[in-house]
């Protein structure tokens, strides 16, 4: 348990969750927009103000060419174009975590300690921005923790699923922009290393909406040829606008698939929508996801396990959503994966449970935080992640976890001898029968024969 509040950000390529450990061990997502998952999106206005999130989104209609959806996709470049002006990729992180500050300053009263995430094959350069956002953004010295590692945590303290020492938990985190994978180990000391770990860089989300743009632009070429030369070839801000709208209606129509067999699709300037359906979805993506197989068959080669020793294949990031990515891998590895309804939340949660956890983390982490501060509000409610209905049900408990037992104390349940019962409900019934036999008896109104009444 937590000697003070704790902060762990998952800053993603499409989306940034945060979540808040109290003093008493329960854990917050905190909420952007009224939802607990941020768009991790940027826009530069005019006097040099960076927005993020949905406010980005919002005034990217406005002006497209200041507006950069997935900044983390861009750290190898070093700087972003926005607009007329060039920042650096760390100045659009700090301003993204400057938002997480300022949620979190909202929630809790103050800025605490944190942790941030990042995927397993990050350089310490790399890591090295992460370090130097939070510094800009106004935290104190952070830790950083792998993706896979925060997972395996959430995996295993969250979800209460059985990793033994010595087994292997293959981890699949697939989000907007990249496929991570990784293998990794429970070690006797309960913290988990990396076995292998591997991914496709040019293999996300964005991917099958690119895919699906183009599907619905057949059809959009044969009816209206020249609103789809506009789209495919945009010129000037309206024309940009409408393609990003375009780009917005798939995304929502490939999200609202996952719950349905068909969703609809607005395209700009044509007067009747179009349609998708699951069918093609899965047509679409079934060669994408091919490739998100044969990835994670051969980062588990690597580690010479195979996927019957798998303690488990856990599904996060929000492109994991897709019934057809647990279906594929279900199929190509032989083994039913674990996938949530919303898996954008377990790895910011996981960092949290690592670094509050009694066991080791790797890499070891231990946070230095002031004394708890006893008169500190405890506001909220603890978070539930609904269950999916794809291939493992999965049901948190709602209400706060317990702390943990002291070392060496045994807790056993003090159990009634079945004796005792069967005479409490023998006593129970001889009570109710002499207190209906005394009524019967002394009862005033009890109707007398009728020749009784004539005397």
């Amino acid at each position: 348990m937590p000697a003070d509040y704790l902060l762990s950000v998952d800053l993603g390529t499409s989306h940034t969750v945060a979540v808040v450990v109290w003093p008493d061990g329960r854990t917050r997502p905190l909420l952007f927009d009224g939802s607990p998952v941020m768009p991790s999106a940027v826009f530069l206005d005019p006097a040099g103000t960076l927005h993020t999130g949905k406010d980005a989104e919002r005034l990217a209609l406005t002006a497209p060419e200041r507006f950069e959806p997935n900044p983390k996709q861009r750290i190898s470049d070093g700087t972003l174009l926005l607009g007329d002006r060039e920042i650096p990729v760390t100045a659009a992180f700090a301003a993204i975590l400057s938002r997480v500050a300022r949620a979190a300053i909202e929630s809790v009263g103050r800025l605490p300690d944190a942790v941030l995430t990042c995927p397993a094959a990050w350089s310490e350069q790399r890591r090295g921005a992460l370090h130097d956002a939070a510094a800009q953004a106004g935290y104190r010295p952070v830790k950083i923790l792998t993706e896979p590692v925060a997972a395996a945590h959430y995996y295993t303290s969250r979800l209460s699923h059985q990793v033994q020492a010595g087994q292997p938990l293959a981890v699949f985190d697939f989000g907007g922009g990249t496929l991570d994978i990784a293998v990794l180990e429970r070690r006797p000391d309960g913290s988990f290393g990396v076995l292998a770990d591997g991914g496709l860089p040019d293999l996300g989300g964005l991917d099958f909406d690119a895919a699906l743009v183009a599907h619905i632009g057949e059809t959009v070429k044969q009816r209206e040829p020249e609103i789809w030369k506009r789209l495919e070839n945009p010129n000037g801000a309206s024309e940009l606008r409408n393609r990003r709208e375009l780009w917005e209606e798939v995304r929502g129509a490939k999200e609202m698939l996952s719950r349905s067999s068909v969703a609809p699709v607005t395209v700009p300037d044509m007067a009747q929508s179009l349609h998708l359906t699951r069918g093609e979805l899965d047509q679409i993506s079934r060669p994408l996801l091919s490739r998100a197989v044969g990835e994670t068959q051969r980062v588990l080669a690597l580690t010479g396990r195979r996927p019957e020793q798998l303690a488990g294949l856990f599904l996060v990031g929000g492109s994991s959503r897709m019934p057809m990515v647990s279906k594929m891998l279900h199929e190509g590895l032989g083994i039913a994966p674990t996938v949530l309804e919303q898996p954008e939340l377990p790895v910011s949660e996981g960092a949290a449970l690592a670094l509050t956890a009694t066991v080791p983390v790797t890499p070891p982490a231990a946070v230095t935080s002031p004394p708890a501060n006893p008169t500190a509000p405890s506001l909220g409610l603890p978070p539930m992640t609904p269950a999916s209905d794809e291939t493992v049900l999965l049901r948190r408990n709602g209400g706060a976890p317990l702390p943990p037992p002291r070392r060496g104390t045994v807790h056993t349940a003090r159990r009634v001898p079945p004796k005792w019962i069967a005479i409490g409900v023998a006593a129970v019934v001889l009570v109710a029968a002499v207190a209906i036999g005394a009524w019967w008896l002394l009862n005033p109104y009890k109707q007398r024969p009728f020749a009784d009444g004539l005397t």
